[in-house]
């Protein structure tokens, strides 16, 4: 093992990515349902449901939908013209329809309350799985290594080759990976599922994406958001020697340089 960088492969890396991310979305399932059943999440969907189908089957929609192959969500994402392709009695059928769902305060109230919860559920959720997978299990493994980068034989330390601590790996893992590259673009995404969104607030996501490919490309460690935060890099585990401290790293770099001396002298 040497002191000098020995930068893990991108290839490695990827692969490490892979298999931290597939834990993480395993996590993130369980978390969501355990979330989902103590707020009672199914229970408000199942009323929305119900109060939605209550006001289509007052409008005969059910019929409109099996004669026309069309529903209120679809007949709402058309275009005017694709919507002059029906009968006027139908089109009228369909548009007081969608306003008086759209105008139901109820259902307003139950609808909001899903988009909460939605995001509270994802939230949370990613939060315990990076939690445990970016976190404690490199807490257990040390150096900064998760299960792909153990499996991968890759470490993470300060770019001044030295171990990260705790607080280190907390930067990287929760302020960086989780509240950086993940949260931000998760609820940008998931309000522009639920309409409340806008092509700017999607211009953000794209922003960071292009911000990742520019640090990969221009810095020198080819390091991500996470690791500019945290000041560390990925590195080769068999044939990178990572300090304890500053002062070991230069005392064996001196150690080092006295040795190469005297052998320069024989």
């Amino acid at each position: 093992m040497i002191y000098d960088l020995q930068k893990a492969s991108m290839m490695k890396r990827v692969s490490a990515f892979l298999l931290d991310f597939i834990l993480v979305i395993i996590l993130v399932t369980g978390f969501m349902w355990i979330i989902s059943s103590i707020t009672g999440y199914d229970d408000y969907s199942n009323s929305l449901s119900e109060k939605m189908q209550a006001i289509e089957e007052s409008y005969g929609i059910p019929a409109i939908t099996e004669k026309y192959e069309i529903d209120i969500d679809r007949y709402a994402a058309l275009s005017d013209e694709e919507r002059n392709k029906y009968p006027e009695d139908v089109q009228k059928v369909l548009e007081d329809c969608i306003n008086d769902i759209n105008s139901n305060e109820e259902i307003a109230r139950v609808y909001m309350m899903m988009i909460s919860l939605t995001i509270l559920m994802v939230s949370l959720s990613l939060f315990f799985a990076v939690l445990i997978v970016e976190f404690f299990i490199p807490l257990i493994f040390k150096n900064g290594q998760t299960i792909g980068k153990k499996v991968f034989a890759l470490a993470v330390m300060r770019i001044d080759g030295v171990r990260i601590s705790p607080v280190i790996l907390f930067v990287r893992s929760i302020l960086g990976k989780y509240t950086v590259e993940i949260m931000i673009p998760v609820i940008i995404i998931l309000m522009m599922f639920f309409g409340v969104g806008s092509i700017v607030t999607l211009g953000v996501v794209v922003l960071i994406l292009l911000f990742e490919i520019i640090l990969v490309i221009a810095t020198k460690t080819n390091s991500f958001i996470h690791d500019v935060l945290s000041s560390t890099v990925v590195v080769d585990l068999p044939s990178q020697m990572i300090f304890d401290s500053v002062e070991a790293k230069i005392e064996y770099q001196a150690r080092i340089h006295n040795e190469d001396a005297k052998n320069a002298k024989y």
